[in-house]
């Protein structure tokens, strides 16, 4: 039983000393130090960046190709060589030296526009890409939301429970006073003894959970899980959202159906590049080279040198593949298909997304109302059981189970402020305007 006091005594303090040397993390804070330090969004933007590159000019295939290369060889031998009358010479260290470079550049003037399409789909990729990222960091901002009013509603659990163990303190107190003064029983103080050690447990047990809902903030902004912070329990509403307008927006700038729009345009880029391979190909060339040698005496030049220019034109036609052009535009014809069926399945689940979040959105503003008027009620109807307790007309029972009632009251309250704020979030992201 003194265990059970000591704890009842250490937990009261917990809560004073949480915050009192902390700097108060906002929500808007946690969203800005996200999406700078989120493992998932730093992994996006690095992706957005291989797009980028990948749509630059050094990706595009229409800058030519540049190379050089160069030579030199030596040879020392002997020879014997016989001429056309029938003479003979043997020649000791006949040496041959040749020197050779050129510098050649190639460039593809015509490859069927498919060069010009590929260019055209690294564009839609980057774009594609981008709108990943944002998508990410969507649903990394939904994330810090959620997990954000869970500290603060954790928070304000355990500041309810300690305004209960105050009660539950003050009326263990008043049973002592009465079994000295022979007004009350040696049970009421064991009862009361009871419920102020349950809700010392109640109290270092939601104190658990709300160190837990913060490093797993901390884990989320992608920082050191220890670091400590206040949380804000005060909660800023937007304006109160229009469904239609929610879905007019949504249809537009809704990320799900962005991503679906840019899908079908990927297939068709797809269907236009595998077409672009029936046309033939011009390829051009240009050289510049020289060339010298150093002959011995049996050879018909001593020294031979060349140098200058020369260009090529060539063309290609791939006539007959064995149908692997063919199958290819085929299956990307079908790839497209489905891709357009997906994009109206897509559009009628997002209809029924923000149908189902603006009901949702609708029934959380009407449960914070509730909830409110329900702390008022059962905040008199406590303070009146308290009084009536003080004064003998009540029974312990009657006096915990509206302290037990206040605190669920309260909670609920809190609770229900959350989820109205989460539920605009949701409607926010539905039509597409959650993240500039």
């Amino acid at each position: 039983m003194k265990n059970f006091k000591k704890l009842g005594l250490l937990v009261i303090g917990l809560l004073a000393t949480e915050g009192s040397s902390q700097s108060m993390l906002t929500v808007a804070d946690a969203i800005k130090i996200a999406i700078e330090s989120n493992y998932d969004v730093r992994i996006a933007k690095n992706d957005t960046e291989i797009a980028a590159v990948e749509n630059s000019l050094l990706n595009s295939g229409y800058l030519p190709s540049v190379s050089a290369s160069g030579n030199i060889s030596y040879s020392d031998e002997t020879q014997n060589v016989v001429f056309s009358d029938g003479s003979l010479t043997e020649v000791d260290d006949a040496v041959t030296e040749s020197y050779n470079a050129s510098v050649t550049t190639e460039y593809t003037i015509f490859d069927g526009l498919e060069r010009k399409f590929n260019v055209r789909k690294n564009a839609e990729n980057l774009n594609y890409t981008k709108l990943q990222e944002r998508q990410l960091i969507e649903n990394t901002v939904v994330s810090i939301y959620e997990t954000y009013y869970n500290v603060a509603y954790q928070a304000q659990v355990v500041q309810n429970l300690a305004l209960i163990m105050t009660n539950s303190k003050d009326r263990l107190e008043r049973s002592k006073k009465k079994l000295k003064y022979g007004q009350a029983t040696k049970l009421d103080q064991l009862n009361a003894q009871v419920d102020l050690n349950n809700d010392s447990i109640s109290y270092a047990s939601a104190y658990k959970d709300f160190k837990n809902a913060k490093r797993n903030l901390n884990l989320l902004l992608g920082r050191e899980v220890t670091v400590p912070f206040e949380i804000d329990t005060i909660v800023t509403f937007s304006a109160l959202l229009n469904q239609g307008e929610v879905l007019s927006s949504a249809n537009e700038n809704n990320i799900s159906a962005l991503l679906n729009r840019k899908n079908v345009l990927l297939s068709e880029l797809d269907i236009k590049i595998n077409k672009a391979k029936y046309l033939p190909k011009i390829n051009g060339s240009a050289s510049y080279n020289w060339n010298e040698s150093q002959n011995p005496i049996t050879s018909f030049a001593l020294e031979n040198e060349t140098y200058g220019i020369n260009l090529g034109l060539g063309l290609t036609w791939n006539l007959f593949d064995g149908g692997a052009t063919k199958t290819r535009i085929k299956t990307s014809k079908i790839t497209k298909a489905n891709r357009q069926i997906e994009l109206y399945k897509a559009g009628e689940e997002l209809k029924t997304e923000v149908y189902n979040a603006y009901e949702d959105y609708q029934n959380k503003q009407f449960a914070i109302k509730a909830e409110a008027n329900n702390v008022l009620t059962n905040q008199l109807n406590f303070n009146r059981t308290k009084k009536q307790f003080g004064l003998g007309q009540i029974a312990a029972v009657e006096y915990r189970q509206a302290q037990i009632n206040l605190f669920n009251a309260l909670n609920n309250a809190a609770k229900a402020k959350y989820d109205l704020k989460i539920a605009e979030i949701n409607l926010l992201q539905l039509a597409g305007k959650l993240v500039d």
